[in-house]
């Protein structure tokens, strides 16, 4: 159920969490390429053998950058209240999730990922494989229940998630990845969750 859906992450030393964190700050800073192990073993301390034994290598780093944020997302999905009904439960998770999702970090994340998987094809589905498709999965528990339970009628779980995540996200992450200087405000992100969910629990209703 949703406890073994969240992505797991392999569990890092105090060392390891400060290379994690420098390589983040650096790569959203500075870009993945621009960004050597010497810079970050100047920020966090320790040495390539740390980087070595605990990401294996740079691109390692930049999975392991990937995967917590995709497991902090997913925890923010992991917080329907089922005691609430759907709409309202659907709405108030989608509103957490796509703010998070059109944060700054995030919006970083984004561009950079963009930028190597043209370069590491290999490292797109990596990223595909290991990220939207496991970080939707307590959602994908949500709608399974609601189906069981007669609320709404949906065939394919997965797939019916996967459109509610990008009917929320919407025009505004678009805009976000392309005017960095232009932030969503919550009242958009407020309207353009209310209008996805509309269309989503219509679309699958009894």
């Amino acid at each position: 159920m949703v406890k073994d859906s969240i992505v797991e992450i392999k569990k890092l030393s105090p060392r390891g969490v400060l290379i994690l964190d420098a390589a983040q700050h650096l790569f959203y800073n500075l870009g993945f390429d621009e960004t050597s192990l010497a810079m970050i073993i100047n920020e966090a301390g320790g040495s390539r053998r740390s980087i070595y034994h605990e990401f294996g290598n740079k691109r390692g780093l930049l999975m392991a950058v990937i995967q917590r944020q995709v497991k902090t997302q997913s925890e923010i999905l992991t917080s329907i209240n089922r005691e609430l009904d759907a709409k309202e439960a659907l709405n108030q998770v989608c509103f957490k999730f796509v703010v998070g999702m059109l944060s700054p970090e995030l919006m970083s994340l984004f561009r950079l990922v963009v930028q190597q998987v043209v370069k590491f094809p290999e490292l797109g589905e990596m990223i595909y494989k290991n990220g939207p498709m496991t970080g939707i999965l307590p959602l994908v528990d949500y709608l399974t229940w609601l189906t069981e339970q007669k609320v709404l009628k949906i065939e394919n779980c997965h797939f019916s998630a996967q459109m509610l995540m990008e009917m929320a996200k919407g025009p505004l992450h678009t805009r976000s990845l392309l005017l960095p200087d232009k932030q969503a405000s919550e009242e958009e992100i407020s309207y353009q969750v209310t209008k996805a969910v509309d269309i989503f629990l219509h679309a699958h209703r009894m």
